[in-house]
């Protein structure tokens, strides 16, 4: 009796695991990653924490994103941060040099989902997708 019970129980787990995975490798194949422009200057405080959250829960949530990180001349610790981080996460790391770099990327990225998140506004932190 226990064996049989065991057996329709496996079954059954077996057949849920492969719906989710089939589910997972069709929504990843059709899903364009979303690009977070983040834009920065003197932020070593939140660069770090923001990064890891943002590639943490979206790799819960099952979603691509690709992070672009634009500097705006800063003088404290935060290209560091970002190039150490950008060793182990998809991270794009620009520095600006002028004003039109933002709009720039804007337009060359124009097909592409794209966040953009100034991290010196905290109205803006709420959009991290995360």
């Amino acid at each position: 009796m226990w064996i049989g019970l065991l057996g329709i129980i496996g079954c059954y787990g077996i057949s849920i695991a492969l719906i989710h995975l089939l589910f997972g490798v069709r929504n990843k194949r059709d899903q364009k990653p979303t690009n977070v422009v983040l834009v920065t200057k003197n932020n070593q405080n939140q660069i770090e924490w923001v990064i890891r959250s943002m590639f943490f829960f979206s790799r819960i949530k099952g979603k691509q994103v690709k992070a672009t990180i634009i500097d705006e001349g800063s003088s404290d610790e935060t290209r560091e941060i970002i190039e150490r981080l950008s060793q182990t996460h998809a991270l794009e790391f620009r520095i600006q040099t002028d004003f039109d770099a933002i709009d720039r990327f804007l337009r060359e990225h124009d097909d592409d989902p794209v966040v953009l998140i100034h991290l010196s506004d905290r109205e803006d932190l709420v959009r991290v997708p995360v």
